[in-house]
């Protein structure tokens, strides 16, 4: 019987070590748990890229968003990346909830003609 007490006193306290942990410095455990968050919890942000700056082991992107400029910093994939997205590109980002600084946010969609996105017609029409 005292080693069901144990074992369930453990899971208790480990469980509420989380919680209070997760609650007062979610910092430390994001690295770990981004990835578990579903999609579709997450929201689409839209924006042009203003400014790319790259650097040795990272990429620095400006985003001007309806809701505000956003810094995304990608440390993964960054050649892949810098040959996708260029300055005037308009980019779709998956986050949790809108933060003007962003790690590694999920890159949805990239267009290269932001005007086409606005329901402009890339093509003149003649009469």
């Amino acid at each position: 019987m005292k080693g069901w007490i144990g074992l369930l006193s453990g899971l208790i306290l480990g469980f509420l070590s989380a919680v209070i942990i997760d609650r007062m410095v979610p910092d430390l455990l994001a690295p770990y748990t981004q990835d578990l968050v579903p999609l579709d919890q997450m929201e689409s942000v839209k924006g042009t890229v203003e400014k790319k700056q790259r650097e040795a082991n990272r990429l620095l992107l400006t985003l001007a968003t309806p809701k505000g400029v956003l810094l995304a910093t990608f440390s993964r994939k960054i050649d892949d990346l810098d040959l996708l997205i260029a300055e005037g590109y308009a980019v779709t980002i998956k986050l949790k909830q809108y933060s003007p600084f962003v790690d590694n946010p999920k890159v949805e969609r990239v267009d290269a003609n932001p005007a086409r996105t606005t329901g402009e017609s890339p093509l003149p029409q003649t009469p």
